[in-house]
């Protein structure tokens, strides 16, 4: 748009209202209006009238109001009506009016309405640093303005705002719109008028008067930035009132409950650059004195679920602890669910601080009503059209007879959203409830338990394709269900279209046809999370994969199966069985004798047992936590041409060390690994132990290690043959540099593979690299990595440039 081309903005335009009876009147001709309301009311109603209306179609305005000819007049109604009308934004005015009707001893009711002007044209000048098309989505978003509706000063009003607080998020502190109300008035057209100002950025952050604390501590609190490199660190009213905040609540919640917090704005003569200083008066520090254990009467004495010692055991805070206001939340959190845990489902606990005059010090008063205990009645699930009872019950672990948990009560909403078979909450959908139902008189000490679910999409149907440095390209299609049911078949062919069979135990199911340049894998998974309604879960896997490597072509097909059991929440153990045939064929002449070792077929079968533990909030993209992983894999148990064994150990930490003001973490993740087997000698080359790649960035795929002889000459070649050891030690920091898509990543990479359990040639990289997270292309970044070698040897292949990319249709 040009700075006078109308821009899409939506409507609601306020109405002023007037409601009056008139004088009475025997004239037929014209009525007159009654000398009181109050004698018509419940006379039925002869006719309704509408005067005013112009545009608007009389249809329309009828369809609003309850009050109709036939029905009994009702003030009440009328009152109704008249806030419906004002509600559709169409008048300025309303008023009603009730006359009698000498003909049919009823009311005639007459609505008179004044139609707002109407905006004809909506535009913006003075807008050079922000986009005609920026200003109408953003206002768009939030106040719906456009041509064609009536004036409403509220939204015209409303969209000013939202012009101006558009422009502070860039960095505009300075900004002014004004509305044109002459051309308003006169044509019905909007005019919003801005003046820009310079663009200020952040260029320093201080603090004053933070003896308690030192800046470092401080800092991360704040969701206003400096200016840098990807950062404008533009200068936020909303988020310094933010920051403000945020730092009495971090003094406050260490202590400094009378702490004050300002700020001073210190610009620079061209007006570009702003240094912020935050203001802080800590006060005194206060620590916590006695806590009492109290009943909702104040007697320490008639609590008889629990001691005030084992209370006290559940308190993160102790007597002379600096007092903290978000620990007394958590030690009132941690009380109540104690009583939940034991079924005392009504229960509740209300927090008093007292401060004890003359002193810094605060004493708690924690008041609690522990009422009955309840065991669990029946537990009812509704909305599972599909998805069978069960699946929910052993999601929540809620057990009739048990007594109540109401603590699971929340987790089972998650429990049940990770499940991904039920929607979550959203504008159309309530996501999963669960309400502990009221006692039922003929049952006592028993309450039962509601679950309102709503299911969604629980299969897809992907295609995409994927380009890896280590692997080449592929193509995908991929079929995959997370509510399956292997024994649910169809009773007919319709059933089956319908996606009506073949669903609803939960299990899980992926058919996967990837064929490639270089890697092409065909393969077959089911596996039910809670096998038989246990806490074991069972999976079992057939696949072919194809492999063309530089010197050889190697084809698997074989089978897995899996045994699982999880143990709380954290840790989970295993055990796995395999079998393989592979078959090594069209190997270069020049290939290591290691290879033609294994030409032709040989058979694999092992048993393996893991245990891993992961405490990381998300399992794609973490940013705390850690993942540990111990396994052991033994081959030849079960016969096969090779027997040996392979230990495997691997710790990652996701630590967070800074977060910006849209929430978005700079994460460091350290990982370390290391395999090793023990037999000397014994594996094959095709289980042997390889670094580099993607698993060693700065080095090519297989790119270190051991070398091996040249059947054709019998010299040392080129070609890595593996290892019986290897370790790998890794540090990297992402940083978010563009909304939630792009992330920027340095690290560095070291490690080793040797044929014996040693660390020499041990070998370091450094590098950058990029992140591109899109959602709607899957969980995976897109990653792209330049690594250069700082420490590597003879015979090592390098590579400067890694990237896995993937991208479903």
């Amino acid at each position: 748009m040009s700075r006078s081309r109308s821009i899409p903005f939506a409507p609601i335009v306020a109405a002023a209202i007037t409601a009056a009876a008139g004088l009475a009147s025997t004239a037929f001709a014209r009525p007159q209006p009654a000398a009181e309301a109050q004698p018509l009311e419940g006379r039925v109603i002869a006719e309704v009238r509408f005067q005013g209306l112009a545009r608007t179609p009389e249809q329309f305005v009828a369809n609003q109001i309850r009050s109709i000819a036939g029905r009994p007049l009702e003030w009440a109604t009328i009152r109704e009506d008249l806030r419906r009308l004002e509600r559709l934004g169409e008048f300025s005015a309303i008023r009603a009016e009730v006359f009698p009707d000498p003909a049919s001893q009823g009311a005639i009711l007459i609505f008179t309405v004044e139609e707002a002007p109407i905006v004809n044209d909506i535009v913006v000048v003075g807008n050079r640093q922000l986009s005609d098309d920026r200003i109408a989505e953003v206002v768009n978003s939030t106040v719906r303005l456009v041509a064609g509706v009536p004036v409403d000063e509220y939204r015209i009003s409303q969209a000013r705002r939202a012009i101006e607080d558009l422009y502070r998020v860039e960095g505009f502190y300075q900004v002014q719109v004004t509305i044109d109300r002459e051309e308003l008035e006169r044509d019905g057209i909007v005019t919003f008028r801005v003046r820009e100002g310079e663009r200020v950025k952040v260029t320093d952050i201080r603090f004053t008067g933070n003896n308690a604390f030192e800046d470092r501590k401080l800092r991360p609190e704040l969701t206003t930035k400096t200016a840098a490199i990807f950062q404008k660190g533009p200068l936020d009213p909303d988020l310094l009132d933010q920051d403000q905040i945020a730092l009495a609540t971090f003094y406050r919640d260490r202590g400094y409950l009378d702490v004050r917090v300002s700020r001073d704005l210190r610009l620079a003569p061209n007006n570009k650059q702003v240094i912020v200083t935050f203001i802080i008066d800590e006060g005194p520090l206060y620590t916590l004195g006695d806590v009492a254990f109290l009943d909702n009467q104040g007697d320490p004495d008639a609590l008889a679920v629990f001691t005030p010692d084992q209370l006290l055991a559940l308190m993160p805070m102790k007597r002379g602890d600096a007092f903290s206001a978000r620990e007394t939340r958590d030690m009132r959190d941690k009380v109540r669910d104690a009583y939940f845990s034991m079924g005392y489902v009504d229960a509740r606990v209300d927090l008093r601080e007292r401060r004890v005059p003359g002193t810094n010090v605060i004493d708690m008063e924690l008041f609690i009503v522990e009422g009955e205990r309840f065991r669990t009645g029946l537990v009812t699930v509704v909305g599972n059209d599909i998805t069978q009872a069960r699946v929910v019950h052993r999601t929540l672990d809620i057990r009739p007879e048990q007594y109540l948990d109401a603590t699971k009560v929340e987790r089972g909403k998650r429990e049940l959203l990770g499940t991904r078979i039920f929607a979550a909450p959203g504008i159309e959908t309530f996501g999963p409830r669960i309400t502990i139902q009221p006692e039922d008189p003929e049952y006592p000490g028993y309450r039962d338990v509601l679950v309102e679910v709503e299911e969604t999409n629980t299969s897809r149907l992907g295609f995409g394709a994927s380009v890896n440095s280590d692997l080449g390209l592929a193509g995908t299609i991929e079929l995959s269900s997370w509510n399956f049911n292997l024994f649910d078949t169809p009773d007919s062919f319709s059933e089956f279209i319908r996606g009506r069979a073949f669903r609803g135990a939960g299990q899980n199911f992926t058919l996967l046809l990837s064929p490639g340049t270089e890697t092409s894998v065909y393969s077959i998974d089911i596996s039910d999370p809670h096998a038989f309604d246990t806490d074991y879960s069972l999976g079992g896997s057939a696949y072919f994969r194809q492999r063309i490597y530089r010197q050889y072509d190697e084809d698997r097909i074989g089978a897995r199966l899996r045994v699982a059991r999880r143990f709380g929440t954290q840790w989970v153990g295993a055990l796995g069985f395999r079998g393989e045939s592979i078959t090594i064929d069209d190997i270069d002449r020049d290939a290591p004798v290691d290879l033609y070792e294994v030409q032709g077929d040989s058979i694999i079968t092992s048993i393996s047992g893991s245990l891993t533990r992961t405490t990381v909030d998300n399992r794609f993209r973490p940013t705390t936590g850690t993942r540990t992983e111990l396994g052991v894999e033994h081959v030849g148990l079960f016969g096969g041409d090779y027997d040996f064994t392979k230990l495997t150990a691997e710790h990652t930490v996701f630590i967070p060390i800074d977060e910006d003001y849209l929430g978005r973490r700079t994460v460091v993740s350290v990982k370390v690994g290391s395999a090793y087997i023990p037999q000397e000698d014994e594996a094959p080359v095709i289980e042997r132990l390889f670094l580099g790649g993607r698993s060693f960035r700065g080095f090519d795929f297989r790119g270190i290690g051991p070398r091996g002889i040249k059947n054709n000459t019998g010299t040392l070649g080129d070609d890595h043959v593996g290892g019986d050891f290897s370790f790998f030690a890794g540090i990297e920091l992402e940083k978010p540099l563009w909304k939630d898509i792009l992330a920027g990543v340095v690290f560095v990479d070291s490690g080793t593979v040797n044929d014996d359990l040693s660390f020499d040639e041990y070998r370091v990289t450094a590098g950058l690299g990029a992140r591109f997270y899109f959602p709607q292309l899957g969980q995976a970044p897109l990653a792209l990595d330049f690594a250069i070698p700082l420490i590597d040897y003879e015979g090592d292949d390098t590579k400067i440039f890694s990237f896995s990319i993937d991208i479903p249709f």
